[in-house]
């Protein structure tokens, strides 16, 4: 499906991305910078000598991670059995659930998909270990497993204290293999600048390093420790020890990578266009998408608000913040220098979101532009991903 060529590579020249023909609220992806911004990350686990496994929960997208394994990444890392299915089934062979699965139904789930694919799950707990293992047991096989590591985030985790007792119990199970630990190492996105970014980062590697050899101490063999986040994948992939990154935002950034210093603009790779439906005064505006389209996420850090305000950055209308959501409305406030620049109705707007996974999670379909022409729709899966 072909359209009128424009140039969207970068948004201070030529026309607007919201020239495009999308219905909105709208998703756009550029492959050009997708590209970019996948090779730049698998060039990095490979100078480092460390395996790439995106978290792919960001697009839940067929076409994505494909794409993403096309550039260099070894696997794909999903939160949820059912992104895992649906992957496999889309011909991705190397799968890690970083989320813990319980109950026999899981465990019957996941060893179907065993013998399908090389499959990874996770887990922080013995009972929940134990309850998969028994039917990986009963099959005459094992479940492969890594345990979870609480880095500072306090959401699922061993203690630091508690993890070589926890890792020794896991690993005497019938029916588990323990190969690693992983952790989501989500307060670096509280960094208030790039050196206290990096700083966060190397500490979160070295922390992980310094569990495996706690773990190990024990009689546990342990060749994975994993780190999982965008904000930190470029620092974390060097420190001596960590063997696996799974950053998930990377592949298209976002208003919170643009914050911390690890994207721009021109690495942006999506945009949500919505359209202007009621400017009832100059200083207040609406447009058509909500929270059920961008999220009422605000950037992560609070220290970088002042320069990033409101809920989405709006790149052709600078001066005007979406300060407000409700579910199918965007309240737009301006907030800039002198008199507001007028928002007739009916104009597009293009907007990069605060946070690229809710985006996606919202809208749940890609149009795809490839230098400047609309190529393709991509569809996310269905609700049955998300069990």
């Amino acid at each position: 499906m072909a359209a009128t060529a424009i140039s969207i590579a970068d948004d201070a020249q030529g026309p607007s991305w919201a020239d495009l023909p999308v219905s909105t609220p709208g998703l756009v992806l550029d492959l050009a910078v997708l590209d970019g911004n996948l090779d730049e990350m698998a060039a990095i686990a490979s100078s480092a000598k460390v395996e790439l496994f995106p978290h792919a929960k960001t697009h839940r997208m067929a076409e994505i991670g494909l794409r993403q394994v096309a550039h260099g990444a070894d696997g794909l890392c999903v939160a949820k059995l059912g992104e895992a299915e649906a992957f496999a089934a889309a011909g991705v062979k190397r799968l890690f659930v970083a989320n813990p699965i319980v109950g026999a139904d899981k465990a019957e789930r996941a060893l179907a998909l065993s013998r399908r694919v090389d499959l990874t799950l996770a887990t922080d707990s013995e009972a929940a270990a134990a309850s998969i293992g028994a039917v990986f047991a009963a099959a005459g096989t094992t479940a492969r497993m890594m345990l979870a590591i609480d880095s500072g985030l306090g959401r699922e985790g061993v203690a630091a204290d508690q993890a070589a007792a926890v890792a020794a119990a896991v690993h005497a199970l019938p029916g588990v293999e323990l190969i690693g630990i992983y952790t989501h190492e989500g307060t670096t996105y509280g960094a208030k600048d790039h050196p206290d970014l990096a700083s966060r980062a190397k500490a979160a590697g070295a922390f992980m390093v310094g569990v495996a050899e706690t773990i190990r101490a024990r009689g546990v063999p342990l060749p994975t420790v994993s780190l999982g986040a965008s904000a930190s994948a470029r620092e974390v992939a060097h420190v001596p020890g960590v063997t696996q990154i799974r950053p998930g935002i990377y592949a298209f950034n976002d208003v919170g990578q643009i914050a911390l210093g690890n994207a721009s603009l021109e690495t942006t790779a999506i945009r949500v266009i919505a359209t202007v439906v009621s400017h009832p005064d100059p200083e207040r505006a609406c447009i058509d998408a909500g929270s059920k389209s961008l999220s009422t996420d605000l950037v992560p850090a609070s220290a970088h608000r002042d320069a990033f305000p409101g809920m989405g950055l709006i790149v052709n209308a600078p001066g005007w913040v979406i300060e407000k959501m409700s579910e199918e409305h965007g309240w737009l406030r301006w907030r800039g220098q002198g008199a507001p620049m007028p928002l007739p109705v009916g104009t597009r707007l293009e907007i990069v979101p605060n946070h690229v996974c809710m985006a996606f999670a919202m809208l749940r379909r890609a149009t795809v532009v490839e230098r400047g022409d609309v190529v393709a729709h991509w569809d996310g899966f269905g609700p049955g991903a998300s069990e």
